[in-house]
């Protein structure tokens, strides 16, 4: 009898074994893991979403974001996204880390070491990318059917959005104190917005964002402009607006200049952030091409 539960055990163990094939290579989880790691934000809004919270998270140094803040509240920071601290990973004797290709690939081994470390194109994946990316975690995590019901959620609200979008027009960027980050058709953001029905004249095969002048802003003159921005980084903008070539700009002259928080446009790329997005999308009339006051 103890003899066949030893069976049944080890039978259980090797049903949950998963082999990942991603960016840095392949991948043999012989069992779920349990303390998992999340160095980009997508990977720690996939974790929540399915029921589990990470041990530890990377971030920009100013704690989670703002949706995600509630969830991870007690979870030790291992440091910057771009600069994750190896001592601190270490000491919380991880099962899993998850990575990002752009900001980790040069310390990838060095996490491996420590523990079987997973790597995606998430910093510069598009809409789609994310998805497919949530569907990986829940599988490593063995929580395929909870995944499958957050997609087909995310689904409908994708497709409700799409439904009212009007073929117009957009450039979208962040915009810091000191300079305009245009995101291109292969961006997180510019691709879903593409997805829904809008179109971007802005594409760039070797980079999904990049610095732009006024200038540039104004040869692409779009039907829309879609700005993401923090409180207190407005200087620039504000320059910009005193500016008789930004009046003269198409969205700036039918008020479709649309403005969201950087926290969640530009860094929120999990399936809950995606959400949000497009319900704020919905709501500020940006598809539908309504005006701003």
């Amino acid at each position: 009898m103890k003899t066949w539960l030893t069976l049944a055990l080890l039978a259980a163990t090797s049903a949950q074994a998963v082999t990942i094939t991603h960016v840095a290579g392949t991948t043999e989880l012989k069992s779920t893991p349990k303390r998992i790691v999340a160095l980009e934000y997508n990977y720690q809004d996939a974790l929540l979403k399915l029921g589990i919270k990470p041990v530890g998270v990377a971030d920009h140094g100013a704690g989670p974001l703002p949706h995600l803040a509630k969830g991870l509240k007690n979870v030790p920071s291992v440091g910057l996204l771009a600069e994750p601290s190896l001592e601190k990973i270490m000491a919380l004797k991880p099962d899993l880390i998850l990575a990002d290709a752009e900001r980790h690939k040069a310390i990838y081994e060095q996490l491996n070491r420590i523990a079987p470390t997973i790597m995606f194109n998430t910093y510069y994946g598009t809409y789609k990318d994310q998805l497919e990316q949530f569907s990986v975690v829940a599988k490593i995590v063995g929580k395929e059917s909870l995944a499958k019901t957050a997609l087909n959620d995310n689904q409908r609200i994708f497709q409700k959005a799409k439904i009212l979008t009007r073929p117009e027009t957009f450039v979208t960027g962040v915009m810091t104190p000191t300079d305009f980050w245009v995101h291109t058709d292969k961006s997180f953001v510019g691709s879903l917005l593409q997805d829904l029905g809008l179109k971007t004249p802005v594409s760039n095969p070797q980079n999904t964002q990049y610095k732009i002048t006024l200038e540039n802003l104004i040869a692409y003159n779009p039907d829309a402009l879609v700005i993401m921005i923090n409180p207190g980084d407005e200087a620039l903008w504000k320059e910009w607006q005193k500016n008789p070539l930004y009046q003269n700009l198409k969205a700036v002259k039918n008020k479709k200049v649309y403005t969201f928080s950087r926290e969640l446009w530009a860094k929120g790329r999990g399936i809950q952030g995606i959400n949000l997005i497009l319900q704020q999308a919905t709501t500020s009339g940006l598809l539908t091409g309504k005006t701003q006051k």
